[in-house]
Parts: structure tokens; sequence; C-alpha cells
């Protein structure tokens, strides 16, 4: 069970660095807003597809995560929906948000950039306080500056993530130490950049053990790509992870990505993240350090109560806790399409297993999270 925390006021320290000053930046003077905004000249698209353009966002660029695709579906929204009033806008929006969330057995990854885009907009609609008027205190752009910048900017959220990945790759890469060995899994981008990005440095000569499922291509191709770049990479099957920790000394690091973040530091990742935390902690002769490298734009507000189950999160799967499986026709189209695929299947690692989260912002402690949600939303 999941239960929102109250946060505190709207705060822009570093959302401001990744949206206000690079897609608000404006030299004109600023108009206060009102509440009963113009009719756009637009004609509203009812054949708009919120759900076909996120797909096709992904689709069409590796590179994109889930939460900057769900935001700049709601940008390609936003540039063809008339509207009247502030209030019917941002229904509007909760509408569309309402239907991405739906349509992805795992919401969480775009409830990070709903949440994100959604707080910005209530941001840019928030009338001005009152004393601003007698004051010299900037007042907000009005939502037509905001709209206009927020579509004619909208790629500048793939490039600011992806310069934010590209700090992860420097700060990530000063924990690969010289002549130890990097364990990973995944097929995440992000620590492939690290792992590049410590390659380029030539006084450390490592090398990285990957687990990789038979089937798994998009671990296959952050293989192929390392390998490319020429470092040894040898590749082990998830059931010698044990025997591995326990037998491999040089082991020192084991490095994995994540598609969420939760409040308290806890991560939501491909399944078997949570066992290869656990066997990195609790294997005789391990005790290896167990590092994530995530964007902060993939911190979601929720925080659990206790262990979850990650349908309790809202992410759909199979759950065998109730063997409510049992005797269900999985190969039912109509049983499965609700469902993730089981190679895409999800588990949730507890924050105590985490010794650090790699961001953008340097390396946290997981109870950190708590204030970059804080800074960044």
């Amino acid at each position: 069970m999941l239960r929102r925390i109250p946060l505190p006021p709207f705060s822009f320290h570093t959302f401001c660095r990744l949206i206000y000053q690079h897609i608000m930046a404006t030299d004109e003077e600023t108009k206060p807003v009102s509440t009963d905004l113009p009719v756009h000249p637009k004609p509203q698209n009812e054949e708009f597809d919120i759900v076909a353009t996120y797909r096709s966002l992904l689709s069409s660029d590796r590179e994109i995560t889930m939460p900057i695709a769900a935001i700049e579906s709601l940008i390609d929204f936003l540039s063809i929906t008339p509207y009247v009033t502030s209030m019917e806008l941002v229904e509007k929006v909760k509408h569309q948000k309402a239907l991405l969330l739906a349509s992805a057995p795992n919401p969480l990854p775009i409830l990070a950039g709903a949440d994100l885009f959604e707080q910005f907009l209530l941001r840019s609609l928030r009338p001005p306080p009152a004393a601003s008027s007698s004051s010299n205190l900037t007042e907000p752009m009005s939502f037509d500056q905001t709209r206009e910048h927020l579509v004619a900017n909208k790629q500048l959220f793939a490039q600011r993530a992806q310069a934010a990945r590209d700090n992860i790759a420097i700060w990530g890469a000063r924990y690969v130490s010289d002549e130890k060995i990097v364990l990973t899994a995944g097929g995440s981008r992000t620590v492939t950049k690290i792992l590049l990005r410590a390659a380029t440095d030539q006084s450390k000569h490592f090398k990285v053990i990957y687990i990789l499922e038979q089937g798994d291509s998009r671990s296959q191709a952050a293989v192929d790509e390392l390998r490319q770049a020429g470092l040894e990479v040898e590749t082990i099957v998830p059931n010698k992870v044990a025997y591995v920790l326990a037998n491999q000394k040089k082991i020192n690091l084991v490095l994995v990505g994540t598609e969420a973040i939760m409040q308290n530091g806890g991560i939501i990742s491909g399944m078997g993240t949570a066992q290869l935390a656990a066997l990195a902690k609790a294997v005789p002769g391990g005790m290896k350090r167990f590092y994530v490298a995530a964007e902060t734009h993939k911190i979601v507000r929720k925080t659990p109560i206790a262990y979850p189950i990650v349908s309790k999160m809202g992410v759909r799967q199979r759950d065998i806790t109730r063997f409510e499986n049992i005797g269900v026709d999985l190969d039912n189209e109509l049983v499965k399409q609700p469902l993730l695929e089981e190679s895409d299947e999800v588990d949730y690692t507890d924050p105590e297993l985490i010794d650090g989260i790699i961001t953008e912002q340097g390396v946290k402690m997981t109870w950190q999270i708590w204030e970059l949600v804080d800074d960044y939303i």
C-alpha cells in the first residue's frame, strides 16, 4: 500500500535548470497570468492519440527515456489543444496523463515524467501573489508564452536528458577501479556510458562481467558495444551469479540502471535486480558495493510504507503471491495484453541494499533522494 507524502511548496532549484532556464528563458517582459485565457486559434484535433504519440517517440529514438517521452507527448497534446480557462486546460492534461498511465503495464516511469510536466504547468498557471503588483519581482510568464516556448523547444528535453546521462558517466567512471571487475546486468544505456567513459582513462585497466540471459537483445547490444570499444567482457547466465560473486575476488562493484526511483531511494528495475543486490551483500566472500545509475527525472513521487509488491504500486504483471495465475491461460491474448511480458517484468530493490545512486548531480545516498524530490519537483 502506498501513501502520498505532502510536498513542501513548489521549488524550482534543480527543475529550473532542466526546463525553466533552458526553455523558458526570455528577454521579453513577462505578463501576468489571466484566469480567463483566450481561445486558441487552432482547431482541436479530436484524432490526437497520446498513447500512439508516446510509443512512436520511444520507437523512433533509442536514447529517449520513458519519462522524457511522456513529457514530449504532453507537449504535443498542448500544441494542438484549444483552451478557455486554466482550470479546463489542467483537467485536459490530467485526462491525457491518465490515458498514458492506463496504457502501460508499468506506469511508474511515465508517472515520473508526467508529474514533472504537470507540476511545471501548474506553476506556470499559478497567479502571481497579490503583493507582487507593487514589488519589483518579475511576475511569471503568461501561459501563452509558456506554451509557445515549450512547443518551440520540445527537443531540449531530450537534449538535457542526454546531457544528464553524460554527467552521470563522469561521476560513475570514478567508481570503476584499476585492475578490478565490474559486474552488471540489464542493458542500461546509462551504465554503458559509465563503462565507456571509464575505458577512456588510460590509467585504468578493468574488465566487465555481464549477466546475460538468452534472448535478452538489449543486454546483448550493450555487450557488443562494450567489446567494440575494446573492453574485455565476459558473459554469465543468471544462475551463476552467486558462484561468480563468491569466487571472483576482483569484483568490487555491481552496477545497474533502473526504470524508476522511489522517494525512499528504492528502485523499480528489471526482474532479478533485487536478487542481484541481495546476493552482492549476502554471498560469503562477496559484500560488493552495489550502485545504481539513473537520471533524476526518473524519481517517482511515491513512497512504499512497507516492502511492496509491485502490483500495489500500479505495475501489472504476473502475481504469484496469491497463486492467481494458476489455471489462467496466459497464451490468450486478451489475458496477456494488460500484463508486462515476462522479459519486461520488474521488481523492487530495497534502499538498504543500495550503496549509492549515481545521478547527474553527483552520487547520492538513498536517504538523499527525498531531498532531490524537494528540489527537483
